[in-house]
């Protein structure tokens, strides 16, 4: 059974304040063309499982964008292998990266994109030196890019 709704009904009733709610209610329509796998991470803040993920054991030399606005998180060079089933960086790209601080008893803390506030995954202490961070990261909240120049070296270097 198939439930449609109709976006355009809800937001003339919010702008006619025949519905009143009671929080601030936003609804951005870019999310609504999103298939479900991805606005499961990005919006309501899911972890994959782990090994299940496109680019946990992905070794190409790139960058890592983010999947919704494609701006720069990671470079493949601060990338490890942490053994924990997700991507895993030991440092982001400058201020691509918002750190959410949970409560105390948690070890992690969550990340979004700095851009369009998607939900990447989560940060903890216990990385490799020298930033002793690891951002463990969703694979459907990533894009991999690789430069031109980077595919012509590994393009000859395979001739």
């Amino acid at each position: 059974m198939k439930i449609k709704f109709l976006f355009n009904k809800i937001l003339d009733a919010l702008n006619k304040n025949l519905i009143k709610p009671q929080k601030k209610i936003e609804i951005r329509l870019d999310r609504l063309s999103m298939d479900p796998h991805h606005y499961w991470i990005a919006v309501g803040k899911g972890m994959e499982r782990p090994f299940t993920g496109e680019f946990c054991n992905h070794e190409q030399q790139g960058v890592y964008q983010c999947y919704h606005c494609k701006i720069t998180l990671f470079q493949s060079d601060t990338k490890y292998q942490a053994q924990t089933g997700y991507a895993s960086f030991f440092q982001h790209h400058k201020n691509s990266v918002k750190i959410i601080e949970t409560k105390e008893k948690f070890r992690y803390s969550a990340l979004q994109c700095m851009n369009c506030q998607s939900y990447l995954g989560q940060i903890s202490k216990d990385g490799p030196p020298p930033t002793f961070l690891r951002y463990s990261i969703n694979s459907g909240a990533l894009k991999f890019y690789q430069p031109k120049s980077i595919k012509q070296l590994s393009q000859q270097s395979q001739q």
